[in-house]
C-alpha cells in the first residue's frame, strides 16, 4: 500500500441518498490513508454519457479525474465509469447501468442480489455516521429528555406503500412508547405526507417534530436517543440508526419490496431491530459501520 496522499473524487446526482454513501466510503478511505476528498454534482445530460460509454467505453474527457473515483446511484456511476476509462481507478455504489467490467469494484447492498468477481456487498446502505460525528452534531442542540425516543419518518416511495394501515402501525407504536414514559421525538423526510405530520403532533402531546429548517437535527438526536424507532421504508434510515449501537424498532414492514423484506429480516437476525409493535425493550450489539468494514477491502483491492 503506497504512502502517498490520495485525491478521491465523489460523484453523484446531489441527492442525498447517494451523496451520503460516497461521502461515507470516501471518509472512511480517509481515515485510512491520508487524503483529499472533493465532491461532485452530475450536472450533464446522461444519457449522452451512457451512449458513448456503452458503445466505445471511452471516456467523454481524457485524463485521470482522481486517485480513486467513487460513484454513487446511476448518473454517478456513469461518470465513475468515464473516470475510469480516463485512468481513474473507480468504484460504484449501488447498482450501475453499466456493466460491471467498467469499474474496478461496485459496492451493493446484500438484499440487492448482485453477484460477480467485481462485487463487494453490505448490510444495508453505506453513510457517513461514526460516534465523533454523532456526538459533534449533539453540540448546540437542546438537550433531550433522558429517556427518548427519536422516530425517523419516512414516507411513501416506488417501493413501500405508506398509507392508512402504516400511518396507523407507526401512531400505535409511537403511543406505545410514549405510555412507557419515553419522550418522543420525530424527524420527517421530504416523503413524510403533511397530514402523518399533523396526526403524530395530535396523537402524541409533547411530541418534538423537527420543523423542517435545516440543519436536520436527527444525527445530534441520535446521540441522546434512548431508543430508535424508524418506519420500513428507507434502507438509509434503518442503516444510520443501526451505526449508534442503540436499540432500533421498526414500525410497518407488511408493505414493503421484498428486497426491504429481505434488509429488515437481515438486521434483526444480527441482533439490531425489532419490531416497534412488541413494545419497549432494551439490547445491545455491535453498531453498523459497513463503510468501514469496505474501506480497507477497496484499498487492499486496487493497490492503494
Amino acid at each position: 500500500m503506497s504512502s502517498k496522499r490520495l485525491s478521491i473524487a465523489t460523484v453523484t446526482d446531489g441527492r442525498p441518498g447517494n451523496a451520503v454513501q460516497a461521502r461515507g466510503l470516501a471518509e472512511a478511505i480517509a481515515r485510512l490513508r491520508d487524503a483529499d476528498i472533493v465532491a461532485h454534482d452530475v450536472d450533464v445530460k446522461p444519457l449522452l454519457r451512457e451512449t458513448v460509454l456503452r458503445l466505445t467505453g471511452r471516456p467523454l474527457r481524457r485524463g485521470p479525474l482522481a486517485d480513486l473515483v467513487i460513484g454513487a446511484g446511476r448518473r454517478g456511476n456513469l461518470v465513475a465509469a468515464e473516470a475510469r476509462a480516463g485512468g481513474s481507478p473507480a468504484v460504484a455504489i449501488l447498482r450501475p447501468g453499466l456493466p460491471l467490467n467498467r469499474y474496478d469494484a461496485v459496492v451493493t447492498p446484500e438484499h440487492d442480489g448482485l453477484t460477480g468477481p467485481k462485487v463487494l456487498t453490505t448490510l444495508g446502505s453505506l453513510n457517513a455516521l461514526s460516534s465523533e460525528r454523532i456526538a459533534e452534531a449533539a453540540k448546540g442542540l437542546p438537550p433531550l429528555p433522558l429517556r427518548t425516543l427519536v422516530a425517523l419518518v419516512g414516507g411513501p416511495s416506488r417501493t413501500a406503500t405508506f398509507e392508512a394501515e402504516e400511518e396507523a402501525a407507526l401512531l400505535a407504536d409511537l403511543c406505545r412508547f410514549a405510555a412507557a414514559g419515553y419522550a418522543i421525538a420525530a424527524t420527517p423526510s421530504r416523503r413524510t405526507p403533511q397530514n402523518v405530520i399533523e396526526q403524530m403532533r395530535a396523537a402524541v402531546p409533547g411530541i418534538i417534530i423537527w420543523d423542517g429548517t435545516p440543519p436536520n437535527p436527527y444525527p445530534g438526536w441520535l446521540h441522546g436517543a434512548a431508543a430508535i424507532l424508524v418506519t420500513a421504508d428507507s434502507v438509509n434510515m434503518a442503516s444510520e440508526a443501526a451505526a449508534t449501537g442503540t436499540p432500533v424498532f421498526v414500525s410497518g414492514t407488511d408493505r414493503i419490496a421484498p428486497k426491504f423484506r429481505r434488509f429488515h429480516a437481515a438486521l434483526a437476525r444480527r441482533g439490531i431491530t425489532r419490531p416497534a409493535a412488541e413494545g419497549p425493550a432494551e439490547w445491545s450489539y455491535d453498531p453498523l459501520r459497513e463503510a468501514d468494514r469496505i474501506a480497507p477491502l477497496i484499498l487492499e483491492r486496487l493497490g492503494l
